[in-house]
């Protein structure tokens, strides 16, 4: 994650819009280069594991093989272990003012990025097609700030190979950007994770009385310096009469090459 500067700190912090603006952009870079294998806030999440209704699809069980629980609450290693090297940036002065605000979703011609995709295959020489994953979105009502994220997915697997535009009054200034000439097997990481798929069931949280399940997120995500791929598990449930959200179940682990879970402790121990 890159850290802004005392000097850049004090120069966006002017105002109080500025400062929310720049409170939303470190909260940006937290989120795109986000280390810990869970992107919960994204809008959509990976195609998820089988639930209990499915899990009589051929694709996902192995004959005469009852498949292994994956425990909730398990973390992996730290941040740095699994990505340590922060995002490169350049300044840049590109306007874009009439980009939508869209929800996460693959790339198309139609969405009107194209100021983006364009940059993208001038500076960095790659061309963007549907494995990029699109996220845009403005900080307020006014537009004055936000930002224009793309991702790199092999398949269901999201990785850290990202571009991200910071966006400022219709016009973008920053560019941040890794891993764009990194390489990896991805027949291999699909293949990984679908022996993981065949081989866990992840366990549900038990809700209490008052508890209500909202949602229930999977995601895979590759990280090109480490050679680490990252299942994670996140569940979204509210209680009491105010309806207070709550993720405190969650299971995170490694998939090792033969499919199997690796679990680590906060630490960085290996505890499973």
């Amino acid at each position: 994650m890159y850290i802004l500067t005392e000097r850049e700190s004090l120069c966006l912090w002017h105002t109080e819009n500025d400062m929310k603006r720049l409170a939303a952009v470190v909260l940006t870079l937290i989120l795109a280069f986000s280390l810990t294998g869970c992107r919960a806030v994204s809008e959509t999440g990976s195609l998820p594991l089988p639930g209990p209704q499915e899990e009589q699809e051929p694709e996902y069980v192995i004959p005469g093989k009852e498949k292994e629980m994956l425990p909730l609450q398990y973390m992996p290693v730290s941040d740095v272990e699994l990505e340590p090297e922060p995002p490169s940036y350049e300044e840049i002065s590109l306007d874009c003012p009439e980009v939508p605000e869209i929800r996460q979703t693959r790339y198309g011609l139609d969405m009107g990025l194209d100021v983006f995709a364009d940059f993208i295959a001038e500076r960095f020489g790659i061309y963007v097609d549907a494995n990029w994953k699109v996220f845009v979105h403005y900080y307020d009502d006014l537009r004055t700030g936000g930002m224009a994220e793309f991702l790199y997915t092999v398949g269901e697997i999201d990785t850290n190979k990202a571009v991200i535009f910071q966006i400022e009054y219709d016009k973008a200034v920053r560019v941040y950007y890794k891993n764009l000439e990194q390489t990896a097997d991805e027949n291999g990481l699909l293949e990984r994770v679908d022996m993981f798929r065949q081989r866990y069931e992840q366990e549900r949280p038990v809700l209490g009385d008052d508890e209500h399940m909202d949602e229930e997120k999977f995601s895979y995500t590759y990280y090109y310096s480490t050679d680490k791929l990252v299942y994670c598990y996140n569940a979204f449930f509210s209680y009491g009469e105010h309806g207070v959200i709550n993720n405190d179940w969650g299971t995170q682990c490694f998939i090792g090459e033969d499919g199997q879970a690796e679990f680590f402790g906060v630490s960085g121990g290996k505890s499973a």
